[in-house]
């Protein structure tokens, strides 16, 4: 049975020696009371070493139903599950699995039904989601442009464990996926409707956040945080990746998430007011009276509109607002004034877009659109 070891994977942990004082001048040991409840009341507990013991295949293994190939060479034991696959694919996608594969094993090393076996601290349904990019069957392919969305929890699964096992092509394309997700691209993010890879819900943004920083990509992180914060309570709760685990904030990002969910609600009314400012019709205006009380009652109803813009996504044109005719004057707007009131529009959300990785407390190079 091989033993893990490398990044990610901690070795076995031995604790210290620990020798008691000495302060006599015969040189004994000092002696110290301690609490009945102390784990180390031992007497010789500190000339003791505590060993971990090698891990272990269950005594009671089930077999994948997906990933157990009769002809497998190594088999992957998660919990109470094995995965039979092949040594070769895994040695070459993974250098992480070349360098363990070539280390000597003894005669005695545990096997599962004759087997070497690898026995690994990941979840099997992320276990499962690596393999079916790496082996894919039954339909399941590499990472590629499909008609329907990627679930976050394969996303997540394949870029922490590419991270883990140093699977390099398939951690940038999961990390691409995420990036055009939570985008740094202005044009793209200002875009209504655009289409997504991955279908995820707000407090999905959890895990974005979580895989920015493991994997140093901190162009993630402003939609990221944009999106968790508003997730309202869910985002203290967290969210449950496979069905399994619940993913949490650390305590840092959840300050952001408050802090900055403040600030951009605030920058983003100041923003709305300024675009439906009625202050002035457009100088090309020729109807400068009609347009005027046409900004005027738009301006009146800002509450409705705040409203449908804390509500709704990120991506909520404002302007879209002066496309039915006005109530009072039947009309809209003339060309020049709508011309105008989205050219506001495309500036304020300039000023958003650059001000938001500060709204979260974040710094981002090459973030500024201007």
């Amino acid at each position: 049975m091989y033993r893990l070891t490398g990044p990610g994977v901690k070795p076995p942990a031995y604790t210290a020696a620990r020798r008691p004082p000495v302060d006599n001048l015969d040189g004994r040991a000092r002696k110290r009371r301690r609490a009945t409840s102390d784990p180390n009341c031992h007497p010789h507990a500190w000339s003791r070493r505590v060993q971990v013991p090698e891990p272990a295949p269950p005594p009671t293994l089930v077999h994948d139903p997906e990933f157990w190939f009769e002809d497998g060479s190594v088999v992957l034991v998660s919990l109470n599950t094995g995965f039979r696959v092949y040594k070769r694919l895994l040695v070459e996608h993974s250098p992480f699995f070349r360098d363990l594969f070539q280390m000597p094993q003894p005669a005695n090393a545990p096997t599962v039904e004759g087997t070497p076996c690898v026995v690994v601290s990941d979840p099997p349904e992320q276990v499962r989601h690596l393999l079916r990019v790496l082996f894919p069957t039954n339909g399941h392919l590499a990472f590629s442009k499909r008609e329907e969305p990627y679930s976050m929890d394969a996303v997540a699964a394949i870029v922490r464990l590419s991270h883990k096992y140093q699977i390099d092509h398939l951690l940038a394309q999961g990390l691409a996926l995420l990036m055009e997700q939570y985008t740094d691209d202005f044009e793209a993010w200002k875009t209504p409707g655009r289409a997504l890879p991955i279908a995820a819900r707000d407090v999905d943004a959890i895990t974005a956040i979580n895989i920015a920083h493991l994997t140093n990509t901190p162009s993630l992180l402003p939609l990221a945080f944009l999106a968790v914060s508003r997730a309202g309570t869910n985002m203290l709760r967290g969210c449950v990746r496979d069905g399994r685990g619940i993913e949490r904030l650390a305590f840092p990002d959840i300050e952001r998430v408050l802090n900055g969910r403040v600030a951009w609600c605030e920058s983003s009314s100041k923003a709305i007011a300024r675009v439906f400012a009625p202050d002035n019709a457009s100088a090309g205006c020729p109807e400068r009276r009609r347009c005027m009380r046409i900004l005027a009652t738009k301006a009146s109803d800002l509450d409705d509109v705040l409203e449908r813009m804390y509500r709704s996504d990120v991506v909520y044109t404002w302007t879209d607002e002066f496309d039915e005719e006005d109530e009072d004057t039947g009309h809209k707007l003339c060309d020049s004034c709508r011309d105008m009131i989205d050219a506001r529009e495309l500036e304020e959300r300039k000023w958003l877009w650059d001000e938001l990785p500060a709204m979260f407390n974040l710094t981002v190079e090459g973030w500024s659109v201007r």
